[in-house]
């Protein structure tokens, strides 16, 4: 059996983000009898060090093989890239990107497509619908069905989950925080601004300008009803769908993905036979690992530190720190301390060191975060984990116990949450706090597998 992997998040040997996607392909490669397993990706700006076509004309791959694994890599025209942020492709565009997709797996000829990510090509699902080909869906955000792919709405409030396009396009419109994305959905609201919009982006002398600037041609309504044609149509065909949280299975089901094609599978971590090693005169230390972004919530850190005065003095670890502006904005600000609290920046670091030295770790994501990896890296490692509180977080987490939950967007409930923590010090450094056992890879992918085999034997049976 072939089963094709698709995702933009591939590199085996990543800096700064995970090889999750790489991971479970070497696990099948290394030990799964019957399967021949490679991967189809289309890099743009996501830690891939591979070759990378030239070609987007045609579609044309370049066949590489890394770490045994048989990689098909292609570049096709950034017009089939799927936008996010409330734009969508024209139906030109998406019809010719299906197929684009149809040629390129007409040349692969996989049994199973199973798609890891959706950034940029979930089209490629469709494609593979339309050849009869068998489609698998894993989800790593909300990104096919939510325009803004983190529900949270334009009001930055988080959204419940329930996908409807009037309700789409008001937070959509909701979300444009410039003014001329204001201006530009004032434009389009009416049938005239449409009309006027879609000349002016025909004009040879604004046609780049305004596509550089992301301009839109078409009412918040209209593209929110495309894209929820769309998402729908390829849902609901879907052989089936793993997400790591009972929230992302009730998320998907309305969307027409029936509840016997979807598989509440939370992330792996292999276990670690690893004890903690906290000298009694260290200060409590919260560790954040991860990616130094907005959406991570790393401000909301430091400002409810700020606050923090009627406790102990913590130490708080950083370990991802980047380049960016936002990064670089809050190293200059808290360079080493914040208020009465210690601050190290640690760069990418190993993650084992920094979980035998911390009481805890914190996620405060500014997102309805789909069971990051980072959570069930903290469980495995017996660490009690500051996080916001969102469904996908919440059901692995006991509070009080295994986690301190915040709430979204609230500097004041992260900093009584830190505190809660804090006055569990004891507790926490006792080591007789239970935590929940998580799967292994081999547990993870032997479920992954029964599916494909589940899959391929009722195709069988239909060609019989």
């Amino acid at each position: 059996m072939k089963v094709i992997y698709i995702s933009r998040y591939v590199e085996p040997n990543p800096v700064g983000s995970n090889a999750n996607v790489f991971r479970q392909a070497k696990y099948i490669h290394d030990y799964v009898d019957n399967f021949q397993l490679e991967i189809l990706t289309w890099p743009k700006g996501d830690l891939w060090s591979g070759p990378v076509s030239s070609v987007t004309a045609r579609p044309e791959v370049i066949t590489v093989e890394r770490h045994g694994i048989v990689y098909h890599v292609f570049s096709a025209p950034d017009r089939y890239d799927v936008p996010s942020g409330g734009a969508v492709q024209s139906e030109a565009d998406w019809e010719q990107a299906v197929e684009y997709g149809m040629q390129l797996l007409s040349k692969l000829k996989p049994d199973i497509v199973h798609l890891q990510h959706r950034h940029g090509l979930w089209w490629i699902l469709e494609s593979a619908q339309r050849l009869g080909i068998a489609t698998i869906y894993s989800n790593h955000d909300w990104g096919i069905p939510c325009m803004r792919t983190v529900l949270v709405m334009g009001n930055n409030q988080l959204c419940d989950g329930v996908v409807e396009p009037k309700k789409c396009a008001s937070c959509i419109r909701t979300g444009r925080s410039s003014l001329l994305g204001r201006m530009n959905e004032k434009l389009v609201s009416t049938t005239v601004g449409e009309q006027i919009a879609h000349l002016a982006s025909r004009m040879p002398i604004l046609r780049s300008a305004l596509k550089k600037r992301g301009f839109l041609t078409q009412k918040a309504e209209s593209r929110t009803q495309i894209n929820h044609r769309r998402a729908t149509r390829v849902i609901e065909r879907l052989s089936h769908c793993f997400t790591p949280s009972q929230f992302g299975a009730t998320f998907f089901s309305q969307l027409g993905c029936p509840k016997d094609r979807i598989t509440v599978l939370p992330w792996y971590h292999d276990p670690v036979d690893q004890a903690k090693i906290l000298h009694p005169d260290q200060p409590f230390t919260i560790t954040y690992i991860g990616r130094v972004s907005p959406e991570k919530g790393v401000d909301f850190i430091f400002s409810a530190l700020e606050a923090l005065d009627d406790c102990e003095p913590v130490l708080l670890r950083i370990a991802g720190a980047n380049e960016s502006s936002y990064c670089t904005r809050l190293r200059a600000k808290y360079p080493v301390s914040v208020g009465v609290h210690a601050v190290e920046w640690l760069g990418w670091s190993k993650v084992e060191p920094l979980f035998q030295t911390t009481d805890v770790t914190i996620i405060p994501s500014q997102w309805i975060d789909n069971t990051p990896l980072s959570l069930i890296e903290a469980l495995v490692y017996q660490t009690p984990v500051i996080a916001t509180r969102v469904p996908p977080i919440e059901e692995l987490l006991v509070e009080g116990e295994t986690g301190f939950m915040a709430d979204f967007g609230s500097v004041h409930s992260l900093t009584d949450a830190i505190r809660r923590a804090v006055s569990r010090k004891t507790r926490i450094r006792s080591g007789s706090i239970i935590f929940p056992r998580m799967h292994r890879l081999d547990e993870y992918m032997a479920k992954v597998v029964e599916i494909y085999r589940a899959i391929a034997t009722a195709g069988n049976r239909h060609e019989h």
